[in-house]
């Protein structure tokens, strides 16, 4: 299920998509497949839905194939490491790039190597922008740990750093928009499909109308998951001293230090990569930008604007007409539906998901 809003939504997106599988609690219970984005606020925006027997070869290569009908070729995704998504991928998508989850990446090594320095150090590595600082950070793991240096190198670094992919992640290191998105659906899980159905597109509804509004109540250009994170960047900006090149380049420095970069503000770039890779001022682009005194929102991409976000809200979602004025093809209604054949585990049915060592709850941000 793909509704019309959310494919014309995604057409104002960045380009990556993070695809994702949570099991059924119903009677037959089945696996949930689920594309989404992120929208110009970090929220969660859905794309696509699925309902199949398990994670099987068979069944990501048809999600992916259907998928196809609506995202293009081209677009980059994100999710855990499970081969099943990697091999449908190849299939369906030969021009996209393929970016494993990070959290799930820490996880693997903090079960495996119970040290919870290697969890956050593989972090920093995955996440720098230069490929001199994962080096860097990366032999600071080999000299801590050789064990979890070698399981590392069993994978491309392309899959799992920042500084290595060859596509375009921008903020997006997780597959924790997914995991928010299959908690707001607990509720429905263990509903008949039809039902999931009509409770995914009623909260779709509601989550857009409740967007709706916060864009109305918007006094400036720019989110407020995005203006966040510049008041941030903001305050790190005063610690830096800039001295103009031109009439757009500059080389902005650590006052304690004297290290930084050279910014240019024409062509929205940075030698630390922050700038264009996210496509948000980094710290030394604000601090050139105040230098010049001019506001740094400006040089925020169209990705993130109050017109993009509209642009993403404004597809309705219709509540589905009665089946008596819906035309079905005889193909369809000739065929012979029968359930599943399945045998209920004893007990009762767990509701929730079992959360791996050291993971924190978070409470999601999704409307």
């Amino acid at each position: 299920m793909a509704l019309k809003a959310c494919i014309d939504g995604w057409k104002h997106l960045r380009k990556v998509i993070v695809v994702d599988g949570t099991h059924m609690f119903g009677k037959y219970k089945g696996c949930l497949l689920t594309a989404s984005g992120q929208d110009a606020n970090y929220q969660v925006f859905p794309i696509a839905f699925a309902v199949v027997d398990n994670e099987t070869n068979e069944s990501w290569s048809w999600f992916f194939e259907k998928l196809k009908e609506i995202v293009e070729d081209g677009s980059d995704f994100v999710s855990d490491r499970a081969s099943q998504i990697c091999v449908a991928k190849d299939k369906w998508y030969s021009l996209s790039h393929h970016g494993c989850c990070l959290v799930h990446l820490q996880r693997n090594v903090d079960a495996k190597f119970k040290k919870r320095n290697q969890k956050q150090m593989v972090g920093r590595a995955a996440e720098v922008f230069k490929v001199s600082h994962f080096k860097r950070l990366y032999a600071e793991i080999k000299l801590t740990d050789k064990r979890c240096w070698d399981y590392l190198e069993k994978m491309d670094p392309r899959h799992w750093t920042r500084s290595h992919f060859e596509g375009e992640r921008y903020n997006l290191m997780s597959s924790n928009i997914a995991e928010s998105l299959n908690k707001a659906l607990v509720p429905a899980r263990d509903s008949p499909i039809m039902a999931l159905f009509e409770f995914i597109r009623r909260m779709i509804s509601r989550w857009f109308v409740s967007r709706q509004r916060k864009i109305s109540k918007m006094s400036g250009e720019i989110p407020p998951g995005v203006d966040e994170l510049m008041e941030d960047n903001l305050e790190d900006a005063r610690a830096y001293a800039v001295m103009l090149l031109s009439a757009f380049e500059f080389e902005v420095t650590l006052k304690t230090t004297g290290f930084g970069s050279s910014v240019n503000l024409e062509t929205r770039s940075c030698t630390c990569l922050e700038f264009q890779k996210v496509g948000i001022p980094c710290r030394h682009a604000i601090a050139a930008a105040m230098f010049r005194n001019l506001k740094h929102s400006e040089f925020v991409a169209d990705a993130y604007l109050k017109k993009t976000w509209n642009e993403t809200t404004k597809g309705v979602t219709l509540p589905v007409p009665d089946p008596q004025d819906i035309f079905i093809p005889s193909e369809v209604s000739d065929l012979i539906m029968l359930p599943p054949k399945t045998k209920r585990p004893p007990g009762r049915p767990p509701t929730k998901r079992k959360r791996s060592a050291g993971e924190i709850p978070v409470r999601p941000n999704l409307i």
